[in-house]
């Protein structure tokens, strides 16, 4: 069996006065995401988060929706209602996550408020790849992004 080799690859345009550098996807915002859609998972159905990689964007979906009374306003200000407790405990102790309620803000520095979207029994975040970084890179560039 292939083994899928997936490279948040990162692209840089030097100038006279700097060296600008871009990854396809920003990687404090997909680490967050990563651990939301796992520690914030329903499995009572034992559906578990999904990861899929499109040539344009990187979608991640958990299962359970927003919690039962926490509302859009909370999910985004970062009120933390972790629907497994044992879970966000283990990523602690492992210094995984920081503090409580971090993760959706640090997502929002980087994506806009529309990259969640929200259904009655999952959550789906949509992250589109970062585009060109300007001047002729850009072309060369949109013919090299993608999957290994």
């Amino acid at each position: 069996m292939d083994k899928l080799e997936i490279e948040n690859m990162t692209f840089a345009k030097i100038t006279s006065k700097e060296r600008i550098e871009k990854t396809l996807w920003d990687k404090v915002a997909i680490r967050e995401a990563v651990i939301n859609a796992i520690i914030h998972n329903n499995y009572t159905n034992e559906v578990p988060p999904k990861f899929e990689i499109f040539d344009d964007r990187l979608e991640i979906t958990s299962a359970g929706g927003l919690p039962l009374g926490l509302s859009k306003e909370e999910f985004f200000s970062g009120v933390s209602n972790p629907r497994n407790r044992e879970i966000m405990r283990i990523y602690k102790d492992l210094g995984m996550v920081e503090q409580r309620g971090s993760g959706i803000p640090r997502i929002l520095r980087a994506y806009s408020k529309d990259s969640f979207v929200f259904m009655p029994n999952f959550i789906r975040m949509v992250f589109y790849k970062s585009g060109a970084i300007g001047g002729s890179i850009g072309s060369q560039i949109s013919g090299q992004i993608g999957v290994k």
